[in-house]
């Protein structure tokens, strides 16, 4: 697990509920399986091209914000320039805050062949969880982040995810936290 993200998990004191993600947050329609990409910036892009094409991500008071595919693009291709989002175990967690998001959204991604993602283990990333939240969600971002780090520390989990088939095996594993 990369430090930023082990000392979110590891130092947040307050309880961690089972709203933290939420069938609000992550939809059906933004958990894929068996997706076939050769790169990180190419599971970037088709993060950024799920979630604009399935989700309505704009906050209705700031229409003329809504995030774009490019701006998705980019502040997921920007966090990870400033270091691999690569937790280890073959699990990436790309993430960032955005303006004009109404709420969270979470996408997921288990690929068909692992790509290399510089994780601190040096293990190709088999499975990658998108995190955007509106630019102004600090508290929510880190609670967020610190859920889902705390989920791919348990190895039971990590297995459990790693033998799923479907799209609806790994939503509800994800929709049950």
């Amino acid at each position: 697990m990369t430090d930023a993200v082990s000392d979110v998990a590891h130092s947040n004191r307050e309880p961690q509920t089972s709203s933290m993600v939420s069938p609000r947050y992550l939809q059906p329609n933004l958990v894929v399986v068996n997706l076939c990409i050769a790169s990180r910036k190419r599971l970037l892009e088709q993060f950024a091209e799920l979630i604009t094409a399935n989700t309505t991500i704009c906050n209705s008071e700031h229409s003329e914000n809504v995030p774009n595919i490019e701006q998705i693009f980019a502040t997921l291709h920007d966090r990870e320039r400033l270091g691999s989002t690569a937790l280890g175990k073959g699990i990436a967690l790309p993430h960032g805050r955005i303006a004009g998001l109404a709420q969270p959204v979470i996408a997921i991604a288990k690929l068909e062949n692992p790509v290399d993602y510089d994780a601190p283990d040096g293990m190709p990333v088999w499975l990658a969880v998108c995190l955007l939240v509106p630019a102004e969600a600090n508290d929510v971002h880190l609670n967020l982040l610190a859920t889902l780090a705390a989920k791919f520390d348990d190895d039971d989990f990590v297995h459990e995810v790693k033998e799923t088939v479907s799209t609806t095996e790994i939503y509800n594993l994800f929709s049950d936290i």
